[in-house]
């Protein structure tokens, strides 16, 4: 239905990659991007902004480095000191659960900071405002995953290798305090464990300095959201707007950094006033494993499952098998989580496959370039989006 928006769109995010490359949490790049989405969505909004947010962008992925340093050191001291190694190792083991399972801000305090840019614009109806509907993406990109370009049909054997050897040794280390007296013993054991740092060693390097061009992940999915404002900016000039609905355009930062962005936008502007519904894009690469979530940030996160289910009856109406299903656990989590914790009825549409095993070649890899991005999919995320918000509208759709 949008063939032409989705044509523009991908020439948006296009230029935008030629001009500012990777685009990491924070960095100077994302900046600059954020800049132009601001002022392309200033151009078809009644109000545009911009919110400036501090973050520590190592701090997401220094759970790999931390549990690197606690495995070396507890081997070193579980003969002598058990208990302190099982300290250090649960201390590792927290914050693996904190920063990567449930995505909280752990280790922030610990790491440098830098300054996020999340930028926003809004369209009023033509009458009173009775609810809104965020339509989302993030324009900064992911560091590369070297695990992901080597070797990548080692991922799985890798990453779970890595994190059962942790977690014998954290189970290990508790063990020999309290039932192995002899330091002589301990010694032994702790010669043992100490090979299983050749498996959690490699983790070290599992992030490269280096971010991805970030096309699929996810500056698509912002310029996607970017037309669907443009739509209705286009309709309502021409007399056909939408009566009871204000469509809000949010390009967040910091997704790659564990949500940062999101949540400091939703900290700020949620709950609002009036109901409020978030479709999030994220990942839009093709529409041959094309998914609404139910559930985010491994699993921990419940979603608006009715929201899910009118977005992929809508995909049905598009020609588009999309089911509704939970994230896969490990697979991380979508900015969507955040505008759900604070009271919003949200579901991202997640345009690829998701398990550890079958996700796009592309994603997280320097191939994340704007080729891989397949018009439609960026057709589809746009058109799911403008249906809802007239669905919403209507009063057809009350979820």
């Amino acid at each position: 239905m949008h063939k032409e928006r989705a044509k523009a769109a991908h020439a948006f995010m296009s230029g935008i990659i030629e001009r500012h490359g990777p685009r990491l949490p924070g960095s100077e790049a994302s900046r600059k991007a954020a800049e132009e989405l601001r002022a392309a969505a200033a151009e078809a909004g009644d109000e545009a902004g911009v919110q400036e947010f501090r973050l520590s962008p190592g701090a997401f992925f220094g759970y790999l480095k931390a549990m690197i340093a606690a495995y070396a050191v507890a081997a070193l001291f579980l003969a002598p000191a058990p208990w302190l190694s099982f300290v250090l190792l649960a201390l590792g083991a927290a914050a693996l659960v904190l920063e990567f399972f449930l995505y909280r801000e752990f280790l922030d305090p610990v790491f440098p900071k830098a300054r996020g840019v999340n930028v926003w614009a809004s369209l009023e109806p033509s009458g009173p405002v009775e609810r809104q509907l965020v339509v989302s993406g993030h324009h900064d990109s992911a560091p590369i995953f070297n695990f992901f370009v080597d070797r990548p049909e080692l991922y799985s054997r890798r990453v779970y290798g890595a994190m059962g050897a942790y977690a014998a040794f954290l189970v290990g280390s508790l063990v020999v305090a309290v039932a192995v007296p002899s330091i002589v013993f301990r010694a032994v054991i702790a010669a043992a464990f100490a090979l299983g740092f050749m498996l959690v060693a490699p983790l070290w390097r599992f992030v490269a300095k280096e971010g991805t061009p970030g096309a699929g992940d996810n500056l698509a999915a912002s310029v996607a959201a970017l037309e669907i404002l443009r739509e209705f900016r286009s309709r309502r000039d021409a007399g056909k707007g939408l009566k009871g609905t204000r469509v809000v355009f949010a390009s967040f930062d910091a997704e790659e950094a564990g949500l940062r962005g999101a949540r400091a936008w939703a900290e700020a502007n949620l709950p609002a006033d009036v109901p409020t519904y978030a479709y999030n894009m994220d990942c839009i690469y093709t529409t041959d494993e094309a998914r609404f979530l139910s559930t985010d940030i491994n699993g921990s996160v419940t979603m608006s499952a009715p929201l899910a289910s009118a977005c992929s009856a809508i995909a049905a109406e598009l020609g588009a098998t999309v089911p509704v299903m939970p994230i896969a656990f490990l697979a991380g989590g979508t900015d969507a989580a955040e505008l759900a914790k604070r009271g919003a009825k949200a579901t991202t549409l997640i345009a690829m496959p998701w398990s550890n095993d079958d996700r796009s070649p592309s994603y997280h890899t320097p191939d994340d370039v704007p080729a891989a991005v397949g018009l439609p999919a960026l057709e589809l995320a746009i058109d799911v989006g403008v249906r809802l918000a007239e669905r919403l509208d209507s009063g057809e759709l009350t979820v």
